[in-house]
């Protein structure tokens, strides 16, 4: 063994020793050249696409890995939910389903053809949820319709009715009667769902599911970069940059604007900080919502959505507020915020939020305001009865200002005014407020299982940031608004817990909870 070790050395460096000089020079040189086309072809990538072009080059190795982990790890989390799911579980995807967009159709399109085959696909799907629910009611299984109608859900079902009545006085009342049907399908299976969930661990599934849901939406967005470059990345038109980092981000296939992929990834960011500071117990899987949180908070910037991120950071701010960390929360706001503003970070960051629009398109939020004070203008003209849900504010408002294409007024508040006058705003804002109220006292006062506290904590942090997004965005009031509902529904769930749980006379519960059977006073 010695001398076969020896007799390698004395070989290897005979080789070292025969080595000619002439050919580590040429060695050399075709390593000057490799460099020297390197750099022309980064300046003429720089020169092409801009530096930040190459530093996504650059991340693209790590975002390889990152996504090779992220898969491995969300298999995982739906290899452990599959057991948990139930029948609900499926119909809630089918809703979800339903609301996939593969075309875009302006204001004519629809009169000419309101139904061709993306809408019959549409349709066919909730058809199939509500064959499933009066099937299930017709066989006792589910007593949905009772349920649909009692506490929060009773008063956004209230809000859905009224819609639906606005069909009489409505633009376009075919519009308004299939737009409010979808609504309350919508809440008709969360009432289904509330009357056959028993334990706070099974609704658990339901959130895990819906942000899941999205999640895979999410995805969808990044394949549609691998194959439709162009349409994913410059949805303005071929090779129109937008703003500081030349792209924004959008669905293709789905389609799914800018504005929902920054919305959609917000939540999943917040859901994996609130589990990754959570408001009591230990952290789990910390890997992977360590990378969900890198990959959300990457595709939230490169979507470019500001009010996204506005709504983003007031969830981190209601997280620190409710998790207890009070400290934390003061050193980013009075030392890390005033640094960043006065720092040439400041400057960066701002450029970025312009996202190259002149001054005039950012004091107008994009053409909101000019929208939004026409439709003002409309309200006032009918502020009893408005002019048809769901149908105002696209065949009342953005038609007649030449905004044909665009299906929302970008306000879901403004859509109600506008579609149902003064009676369907205030009873959204009462569910809406509602829900508010009770997860924030119940999250104050309550002394429950840690699983409940932070599954309140987590609807609380979304719930900021969908409130604030609603001011500038359709995100609670169209079909299917999931995130909302499934938030609005744990509000539910637990009151109507509690109700049971308290020791209350008979003739109480008869007058506040008509559909519980009678409990025997325990006085």
């Amino acid at each position: 063994m010695k001398n076969h070790k020896r007799a390698f050395a004395v070989s290897e460096e005979l080789y070292v020793k025969r080595t000619p000089f002439s050919i580590w020079i040429w060695v050399a040189a075709l390593l000057g050249l490799f460099g020297l086309l390197a750099m022309l072809a980064i300046e003429g990538m720089v020169s092409r696409h801009g530096v930040l072009a190459i530093l996504a080059l650059a991340c693209v190795p790590a975002g390889l890995i990152m996504l090779i982990l992220g898969l491995r790890c969300g298999l995982q989390f739906l290899h452990n939910l599959k057991p948990q799911l139930k029948w609900y579980h499926g119909l809630w995807l089918l809703v979800f389903a339903s609301a996939l967009v593969f075309r875009v159709r302006g204001v004519d399109d629809i009169r000419q053809n309101p139904i061709d085959a993306w809408a019959l696909y549409r349709i066919g799907i909730e058809l199939i949820v509500v064959a499933a629910l009066f099937i299930r009611l017709a066989l006792r299984r589910t007593p949905w319709l009772g349920s649909m109608f009692r506490g929060f859900v009773g008063v956004i079902a209230a809000f859905g009715v009224v819609d639906l009545a606005s069909t009489v006085w409505s633009v376009y009342p075919t519009w308004t009667l299939y737009k409010a049907c979808e609504y309350l399908l919508d809440i008709a299976l969360l009432g289904a769902i509330l009357a056959t969930v028993q334990s706070v661990k099974e609704y658990r599934t339901l959130f895990n599911w819906t942000w899941m849901l999205y999640g895979m939406l999410l995805a969808s967005t990044w394949f549609g970069v691998l194959l439709w470059p162009q349409q994913a990345l410059y949805p303005s038109g071929k090779e129109v940059g937008v703003g500081v980092l030349g792209i924004r981000l959008e669905g293709v296939l789905p389609a799914l604007s800018s504005n929902d992929v920054g919305t959609f990834a917000g939540i999943l960011g917040l859901i994996a900080l609130c589990r990754l500071l959570p408001i009591a117990g230990k952290k789990s899987d910390r890997a992977w919502y360590v990378l969900l949180l890198i990959a959300s908070v990457t595709t939230m910037v490169i979507a470019q959505t500001r009010s996204a991120i506005a709504g983003f950071l007031f969830g981190i701010f209601l997280l620190l507020l409710f998790s207890g960390r009070l400290g934390l929360s003061a050193f980013l706001t009075f030392v890390v915020a005033p640094l960043l503003v006065i720092s040439s970070l400041g400057g960066l960051v701002w450029t970025f939020l312009e996202r190259g629009q002149s001054t005039q398109q950012l004091e107008t939020l994009s053409s909101r305001v000019d929208w939004w004070s026409f439709a003002w203008q409309t309200f006032m003209e009918r502020p009893l009865t408005g002019y048809g849900a769901y149908a105002a504010g696209r065949f009342a408002v953005m038609a007649k200002i030449g905004m044909g294409e665009t299906s929302t007024m970008h306000s879901d508040y403004l859509e109600m005014i506008v579609g149902t006058g003064i009676w369907g705003i205030t009873l959204f804002l009462l569910a809406l407020l509602g829900t508010w109220w009770f997860l924030t006292r119940y999250l104050r006062h309550s002394t429950a299982m840690s699983i409940e506290q932070q599954m309140a904590y987590e609807a609380l942090v979304v719930l900021g940031m969908l409130t604030l997004r609603s001011i500038f965005m359709t995100m609670l009031t169209w079909h299917p608004p999931l995130h909302y509902l499934v938030i609005l529904g744990y509000a539910e769930f637990l009151r109507r817990r509690r109700l049971r749980e308290i020791p209350i006379s008979t003739h109480i519960i008869r007058d506040a909870v008509p559909q519980l059977e009678a409990i025997p006073s325990h006085t």
